[in-house]
């Protein structure tokens, strides 16, 4: 089969990226052809599909310089670029099915009835709540369609609420995700989530992320000293993934806190003698991490959709301790490979008596072996080439 997986950063950004990379290859491996859609930036990894992507917009003053914010707020809407270079993608490499992980914003949504009108199913990965939200990250039962009712959440600045509010209704009115014909949705919560904003159920597919065939190697960790012991984060560092409860719980045990990927917002954390950031790591490098941690740890509030770094670290035997959300209890079972506690002091507690041998949890091999049972490559992939033959490829609406 031959596939264009489209995303809008062609680099290790977050567990979007993640399952993006980790995707394509795992496709590669089971005899697929693959093509990658995307947009251009400093750090985007090597592609013979460069060609075809987009030119790079940002949307702060750290990443960007003032014409790409202004063309940014533009493709929030629509990119007559998206729609030309994708067009041009699919005359080339003749897909037979086009799948997304994420288009908003930096991508924008204009090549999804284009993909349509040219006869080629198009599948859609959920990886977060921007289609049903003005907020990515989490869906608001209180404003649901009522989209301006989200003005009055007190979550970023006001102009940049009013602008995702206004995008929200243009994306409702031109009916956007109408041209989706499935929509993989990667667990039960999230399909709930979904079915409660009126997402017609027939339309999804629950696929649980999987764990790549090549998810255990790993390296020696390069420019860095190992404490002996340690707490462990990866993934993106914010204060929407807890920062803060983490840097609490570093104090309360007394124990270093190492922290790798992708700083986004938080406290300075030069003022806390404790933790050590360790920036981007490879992913052989984050299995050695999380292999001599003396605990891996999450902290968000948010609703997770999945939860990759769980998964991730389960492969690798280790058991996982975070604060129970979202769709973390469909991969951690408590006492088993892991704990979610209902707030930060049992999460602590929790924590202090696993670092001092009063609970423990299943063996290395027993929870590495039951994640692999559970989140195989092998399953995931028979399911996704099944997909297009649900699907006639021909056009659900017509192009407007």
């Amino acid at each position: 089969m031959r596939i264009i997986e489209a995303t809008k950063f062609h680099y290790f950004r977050r567990g979007t990226s993640r399952h993006y990379f980790d995707l394509i290859a795992a496709l590669e491996r089971h005899g697929h052809e693959v093509a990658s859609f995307s947009m251009r930036s400093k750090e985007m990894l090597p592609s013979r599909w460069e060609k075809y992507f987009v030119s790079y917009v940002g949307y702060n003053e750290n990443d960007s310089n003032f014409w790409q914010r202004v063309k940014g707020v533009g493709r929030l809407f629509w990119s007559f670029e998206a729609r030309r270079k994708m067009a041009a993608l699919i005359r080339d490499f003749r897909p037979e099915v086009v799948h997304v992980h994420g288009a908003y914003h930096q991508l924008s949504l204009a090549f999804f009835p284009m993909v349509k009108r040219m006869g080629l199913p198009l599948i859609m990965t959920v990886h977060d709540y921007a289609m049903i939200s003005p907020d990515k990250d989490a869906y608001y039962p209180e404003v649901g369609k009522r989209y301006w009712k989200f003005l009055l959440i007190k979550k970023y600045g006001f102009g940049k609420r009013l602008l995702l509010v206004i995008k929200k209704y243009w994306e409702d009115w031109y009916g956007f995700y109408d041209y989706v014909d499935r929509f993989i949705v990667p667990s039960r919560y999230v399909e709930s989530v979904l079915l409660s904003a009126r997402v017609k159920k027939e339309k999804m597919i629950v696929m649980l992320h999987f764990i790549s065939d090549t998810e255990n190697q790993s390296e020696t960790v390069k420019d860095a000293v190992l404490p002996p012991q340690y707490l462990f984060y990866f993934g993106a560092i914010s204060k929407v993934k807890g920062v803060e409860t983490l840097l609490r719980l570093s104090a309360a045990l007394n124990m270093p806190l190492l922290l790798a990927g992708r700083f986004e917002s938080g406290p300075d954390l030069k003022k806390y003698p404790q933790v050590s950031y360790l920036g981007m790591r490879t992913k052989g490098e984050l299995n050695t991490l999380i292999a001599r941690a003396t605990a891996v740890v999450g902290a968000t509030k948010s609703p997770e959709p999945f939860g990759l770094t769980t998964l991730e670290t389960i492969a690798l035997g280790k058991p996982y301790f975070a604060l129970a959300t979202g769709a973390l209890s469909e991969i951690i079972q408590s006492g088993f490979n892991g704990f979610l506690a209902s707030d930060e002091k049992e999460l602590e507690e929790v924590l202090r008596a696993y670092i001092q041998g009063t609970r423990t949890y299943a063996s290395e091999e027993d929870i590495r072996r039951d994640a692999k049972e559970r989140f195989g490559e092998e399953a995931y992939i028979r399911k996704f080439e099944d997909l297009p033959r649900f699907i006639s490829g021909k056009s659900l609406c017509s192009d407007k």
